[in-house]
């Protein structure tokens, strides 16, 4: 094999250097701004307009890192966890089952934030909670299977910070 046919990722044809430098701007972003609005969501936020908003922002991020870790690309140029990953099917049967750890968010997304939906009516105030620090903490794990999985020639060492980063604020 030639040194260019492994530079270039073959799901994507994009260069390894692309996908390096992507990961460091784009996905790197995703994730830290999930972890940098748990941790303010965390502090307790006592204005109504800036609370929700904060869990709107947290409700998006979270969604865009799901897809990607999870959802098969749509579009071609949809960026997903495969492709920066060693071995895909080792990284998916890694993974924990996304059914039992995010549909309840998926639903609860879909039908309160998202869409315009008459579900509301039937919110009641104890479903009305998130449970955004244990989501938090799930896709935390999913980022560490991620890291453990990716191949260093694909992925900014920017990423890696996310790991230490997340352990050392231990909040979520």
């Amino acid at each position: 094999m030639n040194g260019k046919s492994q530079a270039v990722n073959p799901d994507t044809g994009i260069p390894a250097q692309k996908l390096r430098v992507f990961s460091g701007e784009h996905l790197w972003y995703e994730i830290h701004m999930l972890y940098g609005v748990m941790e303010l969501l965390l502090q307790g936020v006592d204005d109504y307009y800036l609370y929700n908003a904060l869990l709107e922002a947290f409700v998006l991020h979270a969604s865009v890192i799901l897809d990607f870790f999870y959802k098969p690309a749509v579009k071609p140029d949809d960026a997903r966890a495969v492709h920066y990953v060693r071995d895909p099917r080792a990284f998916h049967k890694a993974l924990p089952p996304f059914e039992q750890k995010f549909g309840g968010f998926t639903r609860k997304r879909n039908k309160e934030v998202v869409h315009l939906s008459y579900r509301r009516l039937y919110v009641r105030p104890e479903e009305k909670h998130w449970r955004s620090s244990k989501i938090t903490k799930d896709i935390r794990r999913i980022v560490d299977i991620f890291l453990d999985h990716a191949d260093p020639a694909r992925l900014h060492p920017k990423m890696y910070t996310l790991r230490t980063g997340a352990e050392r604020r231990g909040a979520f």
